[in-house]
């Protein structure tokens, strides 16, 4: 994984001590659970063999991490890598015990393009103990949030709503039909077609919100923008005219169609997305108006 060595700062900074996992990715099966330290990967980078240290590792054992993943490459893969926790203290070092006890003792079956928390229904928990932005992650994610480049201020006006992470939560839409929950799901950060979201993000973003129709039209605004950790993910535009209020929660919502190409889909999403400035501290507010006013 070769990447800019300013974004491979920025990507070291933000991981700092941390646990990772190696996978295959013709089977999506861990076969290596690890530790390293932000200096690692400064020095190191990204590769698969360099996120550890041999010294941490018997012969055997770095030999046989080594030979599975050639195997990998000989058959035209990368091993993905995933971000167990990071941005911990020392006890990153027990989390790497537990994870290494736990794989090696339940059945991994193999499960083609899986991607982080697939499975939140297997477990009985509600919900997991909170992160913080540390949790489980693959870190080609990671690193193509701190690659993506700032988004220019010289584009037309611009609804920016913050999507957070994903609700289970049936409710009604604006034009009479329904949606499943709301937010950003996990697995659409891996997505490589845009199109197969573009309904679901579309009806996720739409609704419901404390925004003030007449200012949409005062500032010209036409297109909304799905934003999730700071990248923008989605271009929509705005239905001319579809805006409806919920009475009862005095929000609103509206109807759109998605901007999967072009120009302006170019210089606002693109293949990667782009970086939106970070909010300033106590702003709780879920959209932003862009140029900022």
């Amino acid at each position: 994984m070769k990447i800019d060595q300013k974004v491979l700062e920025q990507v070291a900074e933000h991981l700092g001590n941390y646990v990772y996992m190696l996978l295959d990715p013709r089977t999506s099966v861990p076969f290596y659970v690890g530790k390293g330290s932000r200096t690692r990967v400064a020095d190191h980078g990204l590769e698969a063999e360099a996120l550890s240290s041999s010294e941490d590792e018997s012969a055997v054992e770095h030999s046989r991490k080594i030979r599975t993943i050639q195997e990998i490459r000989a058959a035209g893969f990368e091993p993905d890598i995933w971000i167990l926790r990071h941005g911990m203290s020392s006890e990153y070092t027990q989390v790497e015990a537990a994870a290494i006890d736990l794989l090696s003792t339940f059945l991994v079956k193999p499960a083609p393009d899986l991607h982080p928390l697939a499975n939140l229904d297997q477990l009985t928990n509600e919900r997991r103990e909170s992160s913080k932005g540390h949790g489980i992650e693959a870190l080609a994610n990671i690193v193509a949030e701190f690659g993506a480049p700032q988004l220019a201020p010289q584009t037309p006006p611009l609804l920016l709503i913050t999507l957070k992470q994903w609700v289970d939560l049936e409710e009604p839409l604006p034009d009479g039909g329904t949606r499943a929950g709301y937010g950003f799901r996990t697995e659409w950060l891996s997505a490589s077609d845009k199109s197969l979201i573009a309904a679901e993000l579309g009806d996720s973003v739409r609704a419901w919100w404390r925004i003030d129709p007449k200012a949409v039209e005062r500032l010209r605004v036409k297109h909304v923008v799905a934003v999730h950790r700071g990248v923008t993910r989605g271009l929509f535009q705005i239905r001319p005219g579809s805006w409806e209020l919920d009475a009862e929660t005095g929000r609103r919502g509206f109807s759109v169609d998605p901007v999967l190409s072009g120009p302006l889909h170019d210089q606002v999403v693109g293949r990667y997305g782009y970086r939106t400035p970070p909010k300033k501290r106590g702003d709780i507010s879920a959209f932003t108006y862009w140029p900022k006013q």
